[in-house]
C-alpha cells in the first residue's frame, strides 16, 4: 500500500505515459485511498511532483522509491 508521505515514481509499461511523468519523477504522497473492493477500482494517490503539479494517480502506476 501506498501511504501518505511516501515517496513515488510515477511508471507504466506504455511509452507515451511514462515519457510525460519523465520530468516530474519522483513525488510526495499527499493523500491515498485503498482499493474499495469492486474490481474495477485499483485505488488512488494524490501527488505532489517535483515540478510543483499535483494528480490523482491508480496505484497500480506508482512505485515507492526505496530510501538509501
Amino acid at each position: 500500500m501506498i501511504n501518505k508521505g511516501d515517496i513515488v515514481n510515477f511508471y507504466s509499461t506504455v511509452a507515451s505515459f511514462q515519457e510525460s511523468y519523465r520530468m516530474r519523477n519522483p513525488g510526495i504522497v499527499v493523500a491515498s485511498q485503498e482499493p474499495n473492493g469492486k474490481y474495477y477500482d485499483k485505488g488512488h494517490a494524490y501527488i505532489l511532483w517535483t515540478d510543483g503539479s499535483i494528480t490523482r494517480e491508480h496505484l497500480t502506476y506508482l512505485k515507492g522509491v526505496e530510501s538509501v
